[in-house]
């Protein structure tokens, strides 16, 4: 485990140290204190703290595990699986038993070229970790759509996780099969199909992205690839400015991060909302939008719907929500919500949306408007999905769960 780590946010376009991160490992579980730069704090560069949960002061910050900031940049369950194969397979070629990694590992074992985020890091004196290969272009996405279908089937062999390393695909987050690709100067995020997938996972999420856009929600641009029977969803980077592959970094902060939450905790849109006036410069803009976000969740029945894949971006102006992404329909009535709306399970997630407004004083008219443009942006839907290849049979599977859904919300919104 590296010890010390220096931390540099790159979101002014210039690399700004933000201070530093003492780690500990004792009993398996990992502990850090981190303390801002001076510098940093006398706000030089107008820079934001890291996170709600470490504000900008001259002390030393004490957590468990490493600050979900940190952990906003380092990889999910796929990326991990990668790291965690890779040095099984240089342990055993060199007849050794692997180590066990922990969240330090994780968190330096990522290229930095395709971190996400604007934060970087390293080691007093040294350079910045997780020195990047070349990023590969779109034309390699069969080779790489490939490896990710052995590592799937855990059947990757050493060339093909070096060659999914090199792609980029720690540095993301999220359980699904991805990587970093390029074409011109533009960086794509580009996600694979799964071999147990149960319907085209891909067609349907682009679908979804297609139904956010026309509901007038924010997505990143995004376009279906054919491999053989396989799509592979690219999408624009957007913590890059412009989705530049040599771009300025963007900040980024899950709202796991923002609520000071963990992996496997249970959370409420409530506790989201109410948490907006804390770190973004215009809540009841930010409420707005994100309230068409939770209606369109509902509207699509996107279930999960973990905090992870809510985040907000730095701007000038403070934290915005960022681009709807990881936005997923599911056909299967009773599939419990990752995040709650208005106090847990309801057999009418209708009614809780309107709950939810009520609480957190929105009005029944603006809540009404909210729902009305995702109405719109969910009629045609067949079509939409159509023009992404999705099968009759798959069309048949969704119809019913929207149906049910839109009618849901026209009982009691009344739009």
């Amino acid at each position: 485990m590296v010890p010390v780590l220096e931390v540099y946010d790159s979101s002014s376009g210039n690399d700004v140290l933000v201070g530093r991160a003492r780690f500990s490992l004792r009993r398996g579980r990992i502990t850090t204190t981190f303390a801002y730069d001076d510098g940093f704090i006398a706000g030089e560069f107008g820079f934001e703290p890291l996170e709600p949960r470490l504000p900008l002061a001259s002390r030393v910050h004490h957590c468990d595990g490493i600050p979900g900031s940190f952990r906003d940049t380092s990889p999910d369950r796929w990326g991990r699986r990668l790291i965690d194969r890779e040095a099984r397979l240089e342990a055993e070629s060199g007849g050794a038993l692997p180590r066990s990694l922990d969240e330090v590992d994780y968190l330096v074992g990522v290229f930095d070229q395709t971190r996400e985020g604007s934060l970087r890091f390293k080691q007093p004196d040294g350079p910045f970790l997780g020195q990047s290969q070349p990023i590969p272009p779109v034309i390699q996405l069969p080779e790489l759509l490939h490896a990710s279908n052995s590592m799937a089937q855990d059947e990757a062999g050493s060339d093909q996780v070096k060659e999914l390393l090199e792609a980029g695909s720690a540095s993301l987050g999220g359980a699904r099969p991805k990587a970093s690709v390029c074409d011109g100067e533009k960086l794509f995020l580009a996600k694979f199909s799964h071999p147990g997938d149960k319907w085209d996972v891909m067609a349907w999420e682009k679908t979804a992205l297609d139904i956010a856009e026309k509901a007038g929600i924010d997505v990143p641009p995004s376009k279906l690839v054919r491999i053989g029977n396989q799509r592979v969803l690219l999408l624009e980077r957007f913590d890059r400015e412009e989705s530049l592959l040599d771009g300025r970094r963007i900040g980024y902060m899950s709202a796991m991060t923002a609520l000071g939450s963990s992996d496997g905790e249970r959370r409420d849109y409530l506790e989201l909302l109410e948490a907006l006036p804390v770190f973004v410069r215009n809540p009841s803009l930010e409420a707005r939008r994100f309230f068409r976000r939770i209606a369109l969740s509902v509207a699509i029945s996107n279930t999960d719907d973990h905090l992870r894949n809510l985040a907000f971006l730095k701007t000038a102006n403070g934290w915005a929500l960022s681009p709807a992404f990881d936005i997923n329909p599911n056909p299967y009535e009773g599939a419990e919500r990752a995040t709650a709306i208005f106090g847990g399970a309801r057999a009418n997630e209708a009614e809780a949306l309107k709950g939810l407004a009520d609480c957190t004083g929105m009005g029944a008219e603006v809540a009404a408007k909210e729902v009305s443009a995702v109405l719109s942006g969910l009629a045609g839907w067949e079509a939409l999905a159509r023009r992404n290849g999705c099968p009759d049979k798959e069309i048949a599977l969704f119809a019913p769960i929207f149906k049910r859904k839109a009618q849901e919300l026209r009982k009691v919104f009344k739009p």
